[in-house]
């Protein structure tokens, strides 16, 4: 009776570190299509779509995460750890479909060199988190864990740093409508980047946690 029930706590554990990877996975896919959106830039609206489905996709991890841990007595990371990751990853997410929705909602005509970039900073932060996701079934490998965080705070540091030039260039035009629509552009991409770091902070402290 005693081994079936630790067999059941065993595959709840696997479920549970599944469905992050999942979440993980799934938020790569959506930052990859931002970045093609960008850079193609055409059938914006389809492109847009792929996203918002996407950010539905991630709403159901979640969800699903929320619910396996419901059922779950002990969990492989603390219950409180778990639901900050889960949803460090979904506001990534959203900020990302955030970035794309106002492409579409104010008319963008062509994203900015400085919106490119910075969307590309994201995608290889959002890469990063799902490695360091990954890897988080075996904590043994505190080096490389720790790696990937520090990798992403680089990255965050690059976007602020875009973030920043972007805006001085910006406040160099005349126009206040676009100088109002593409800062709330270049805000909502670097909220993303700063979602990441929030992430990378958990990861961090689970894995000083439990090594």
């Amino acid at each position: 009776m005693s081994k079936g029930w630790l067999s059941w706590t065993r595959s709840n554990d696997k479920a549970i570190i599944d469905v992050l990877v999942e979440q993980a996975e799934n938020l790569v896919k959506a930052t990859s299509t931002l970045v093609e959106l960008m850079t193609k830039y055409e059938n914006v609206t389809e492109y847009l779509s792929k996203i918002t489905d996407m950010e539905h996709e991630g709403d159901e991890f979640v969800h699903k995460l929320f619910s396996i841990i419901d059922q779950t007595f002990v969990t492989p990371i603390d219950r409180e750890d778990i639901s900050k990751l889960t949803s460090s990853l979904d506001e990534i997410l959203d900020y990302t479909q955030g970035a794309a929705d106002r492409l579409v909602l104010f008319k963008i005509k062509t994203p900015s060199l400085f919106m490119i970039e910075i969307a590309k900073v994201l995608l290889s932060a959002s890469q990063e988190v799902y490695q360091a996701i990954s890897q988080i079934r075996n904590l043994k490998r505190t080096t490389e864990l720790i790696e990937h965080c520090h990798h992403i705070s680089k990255y965050e540091h690059q976007g602020d740093t875009v973030y920043r030039n972007a805006i001085a260039e910006l406040f160099d035009t005349n126009d206040p409508i676009e100088i109002i629509k593409f800062k709330e552009i270049y805000e909502t991409l670097e909220g993303a980047l700063d979602r990441c770091a929030d992430a990378a902070d958990v990861i961090e402290d689970i894995t000083l946690k439990y090594t």
